[in-house]
């Protein structure tokens, strides 16, 4: 999960049990309510790895993780560390590199260095080396005080990685791939060490080895729920954290967040970017009612081959990143409106590869994203790799299943999933026709591994969350926001990105800043106004008003789109566009 287009492999999964070991500091005792724990000691259970030499030197970035534009890379240098393989139980003969990046622009020796950011982008999916350079970019306030981290999680980009192999008969049904991957995968040690929790360790061993007392944490999506990973087991180490699109980390797993996604994402779909094509319809071209325009692309792509065309055409424009970030409605819905177009007028022997790319030769879109598109259609005309009835063999190598299924114990068997993805696709229809009600590999991995405590010595943090976001859905966030300890909430109403800060007002950003600076978090929730959406220069009301807790009163199928929003007018105009 993070700042990403979607996650389109809800089926997850991974690896191992975990208790860590507790190699406890001689020096340090636990704080009030940490029901007398105390922080492990890294340097202690990392042996003779401890006293490594950090050599600094120029960064190289991978493409699936590049700088982002206007991020200067100038202060930056990168590392290759050595941590236990395994901080269950750990040998300095048995290792893995971890890549990191340091943005440095004042020594921690300087009166006047306030702190290190340890930064993580989400997934994880992809490199994080360069979020250091990212969340320097987001904070300026802070960069003369302030150095950055950010690192590869164990097994991502060039840090060591892990895979196994599996193989299984595709006569299998549609949950054989999930089943072989957990049944082969889920007893192999290397992947057992690609969890969650040995990737807080190494946090912390990053923090030991630059020579810092105490870091500050800034996490999004998926880095949330590491976040709190980190804050429970290192409470002493940490200053405070700011947790961005949140998990719900109270809960024992995150299982929960991934079955709430489907909801989150068809009600996005429903209430908020059908409500803007409707306001469009001088752009899109569709009507005036969202209901109506609704039931119009659920009945045009009824059946199998027009919604496995509707499937392939958004998956090849990276549509749903539209629900990662609004500023990509126009396009979706040009092709909303392209896929009930081509849609109505095809007839039921359509071919759906041939539908799609006439659905996609119908939207309207930028030219590199066309070239992408087309590239990617081609792709779905070529023949399949193996032919009917042979058997697959493969290696998986996905870090985002191998934390995932860590993350606390998924429910077990066929029988659960088969009727929960029933039951949602009838309350998420355009999740079900996205492909993603399929049975996770995590369905088929058990776990030990779960949360440590949260208590009173959890670190002092914010959450940020968006009304209606479709990776980490507002539940969640709210659920984090106001149910972990030392925590204060900011939401943004009438909102749907996937990560928020830095988002450009003074209601959201300002409280944020302020609080990195090293002044309290905020005493009360903040329901803070979202940005108008793309072409338009009003905000409109979306779900419900959200009242000063941040609850809402309903939950409404439709709303009316041409009520506008309810939440105080932004203070800060020149920015109250997208």
């Amino acid at each position: 999960m993070v700042i990403s287009a979607t996650l389109s492999v809800v089926a997850v999964s991974v690896a191992a049990t975990l208790v860590i070991a507790s190699g406890t500091d001689s020096t340090g005792g636990g704080t009030p309510g940490s029901q007398d724990r105390e922080t492990p000691n890294v340097a202690f259970l990392a042996g003779a790895l401890a006293d490594q030499e950090v050599v600094w030197e120029a960064c190289e970035f991978n493409d699936d993780g590049p700088p982002i534009p206007g991020a200067d890379v100038s202060n930056v240098e990168c590392a290759t560390i050595e941590v236990p393989r395994d901080w269950t139980d750990p040998d300095p003969e048995l290792t893995w590199d971890v890549r990191i990046s340091h943005a440095r622009n004042i020594e921690p020796t300087d009166p006047n260095y306030s702190t290190t950011i340890m930064a993580h982008p989400g997934g994880p999916y992809s490199s994080g080396l360069s979020f250091s350079t990212a969340v320097q970019l987001y904070t300026p306030e802070l960069r003369p005080t302030t150095n950055y981290v950010s690192f590869d999680q164990r097994g991502l980009g060039q840090s060591s990685r892990a895979e196994c192999e599996y193989e299984y008969d595709p006569a299998g049904g549609p949950s054989a791939a999930a089943r072989a991957i957990g049944e082969a995968c889920s007893n192999h040690p290397d992947v057992a060490t690609m969890t969650t929790e040995q990737a807080a360790y190494d946090m912390d061993f990053i923090r030991h080895l630059l020579g810092l007392k105490t870091v500050t944490y800034v996490g999004y999506s998926y880095g949330t729920w590491l976040g709190t990973w980190y804050g429970s087991l290192f409470f002493d180490n940490i200053e405070r954290m700011i947790l961005d699109s949140s998990t719900d980390s109270t809960r024992e797993s995150i299982q929960h967040n991934y079955d709430a996604a489907h909801d989150a994402r068809d009600r996005q779909f429903r209430l908020h970017m059908m409500n803007w094509i409707a306001r469009n319809d001088a752009t899109v071209g569709l009507g005036t009612d969202p209901e109506e325009i609704w039931e119009r692309y659920f009945a045009a792509t009824k059946s199998p081959a027009t919604s496995l065309a509707a499937q392939y055409a958004w998956n090849v424009v990276n549509g749903p990143a539209a629900f990662s970030g609004p500023v990509l409605y126009p396009a979706a819905g040009s092709l909303v409106a392209s896929i009930i177009n081509q849609a109505e007028a095809a007839d039921e022997a359509a071919d759906p590869v041939e539908l799609a790319t006439r659905i996609v030769n119908g939207t309207e879109l930028p030219d590199a994203l066309r070239v992408i598109a087309d590239e990617r259609l081609a792709q779905l005309s070529a023949p399949p790799p193996t032919e009917p009835g042979e058997t697959i063999r493969a290696t998986h190598d996905y870090v985002i299943e191998f934390t995932a299924c860590t993350d606390g114990q998924w429910t077990q068997g066929l029988e659960f999933w088969d009727e929960f993805h029933e039951k949602t696709a009838e309350t998420a229809p355009l999740s079900a026709q996205f492909g993603l009600l399929i049975t996770p590999t995590c369905a088929f991995w058990p776990t030990d591994s779960k949360m440590p405590p949260l208590d009173d010595s959890f670190p002092e943090s914010i959450v940020l969350q968006s009304e209606l976001d479709s990776m980490t859905p507002y539940e969640q966030g709210w659920a984090a926001g106001t149910g972990l300890p030392n925590t204060s909430l900011i939401v943004v109403d009438n909102e749907s990105i996937h990560g928020v800060f830095p988002y450009g007002t003074e209601e959201v950003d300002q409280p944020v800043v302020d609080f990195l600076l090293g002044e309290d978090r905020p005493a009360h929730t903040i329901v803070a106004p979202g940005k108008p959406l793309p072409l338009e220069h009003t905000t409109y009301e979306s779900w419900t008003p959200l009242d000063e807790n941040g609850e809402h009163s309903g939950a409404p199928q439709f709303t009316d789109p041409t009520i506008p929003a309810e939440t105080a007018t932004l203070k800060d105009t020149a920015v109250g566009s997208r």
